[in-house]
C-alpha cells in the first residue's frame, strides 16, 4: 500500500504540517509543527486509526515549530531534529522582528543529520541536510517513493527566504543544485503553499549562479 499525506496549515504565515502516514500498517509521522495544528491533527490520527510514531521539525523558525511542545505532550513521541538546532528550540528568537505568536520552548528527543534515517512502518526515510534558509535545516527522503518533505529549502516557482539571520543566498544555491540529481518527478511537499517537483522546478534551478 502507498503513503497517504494530509495537509494541516496553520500560524500566521499559512505553514504546512503534514501528517504522513504508512497505510498498510497505520504508523504516522508528523512534518512540522505550525500554531493550531495539534488538536486536528490528533483528531484525524484518533479517527482513522493510526497511531503517531514521530514528530519531525525540518528547522526552528517560529512558524515551524510554535506546537512542537504541544505535539510533544499530546502524541507522547519522540521529536526529532537537527543536532544543532536545540539551543534555538529551547530559546525560541525572534528573527526580523518580535515572535507574534507564543512559542513555548521544548527540548527535542532525538537529533539527526545528514544520512540518518526515520522509519515510518516499513519504510525508511533518509534525512537530508539542506542549509540555506537555516543552516541547520533537514528534510526527509524518501527514494523508492519519490518523496521529499522539504520544509522551507523548495517551493513550486522559488525557494526559502534568505535575508534571514543565519540563511546564506550561496548556500542556498548549492543546496537546489544538489536536488538536481533527484528524479525529476520527486514530489516535493514545502513548508508552505502546494507541493511540486523536481522536474518543475528543475530549469530555473539550472539556471542559478
Amino acid at each position: 500500500m502507498s503513503l497517504r499525506i494530509e495537509t494541516f496549515t496553520g500560524g500566521p504565515v499559512a505553514t504546512n504540517a503534514y501528517l504522513v502516514v504508512d497505510e498498510a500498517t497505520g504508523d504516522a509521522l508528523v512534518i512540522d509543527a505550525p500554531q493550531g495544528v495539534t488538536e486536528g491533527i490528533a483528531r484525524m490520527a484518533k479517527d482513522r486509526g493510526w497511531t503517531i510514531r514521530n514528530v519531525f521539525i525540518t528547522h526552528t523558525h517560529w512558524d515551524h515549530v510554535a506546537d512542537a511542545l504541544a505535539m510533544q505532550e499530546t502524541f507522547g513521541v519522540p521529536v526529532i531534529a537537527h543536532r544543532e538546532a536545540v539551543d534555538r528550540l529551547e530559546h525560541p528568537k525572534a528573527l526580523l522582528g518580535p515572535i507574534p505568536i507564543p512559542v513555548p520552548p521544548m527540548t527535542p528527543d532525538r537529533l539527526v543529520d545528514e544520512g540518518d534515517t526515520v522509519t515510518l512502518g516499513d519504510r525508511t526515510f533518509r534525512v537530508l541536510h539542506l542549509p540555506g534558509h537555516e543552516p541547520w535545516h533537514i528534510a526527509l527522503w524518501s527514494e523508492p517513493d519519490g518523496l521529499l518533505l522539504s520544509g522551507d529549502v523548495l517551493f513550486p516557482n522559488g525557494h526559502g527566504r534568505t535575508d534571514l539571520p543565519g540563511s546564506d543566498q550561496r548556500v542556498m544555491n548549492a543546496t537546489l543544485r544538489r536536488l538536481l540529481d533527484f528524479p525529476a518527478g520527486t514530489a516535493v511537499y514545502p513548508g508552505h503553499g502546494e507541493p511540486t517537483t523536481i522536474g518543475d522546478e528543475a530549469p530555473w534551478i539550472r539556471q542559478l549562479p
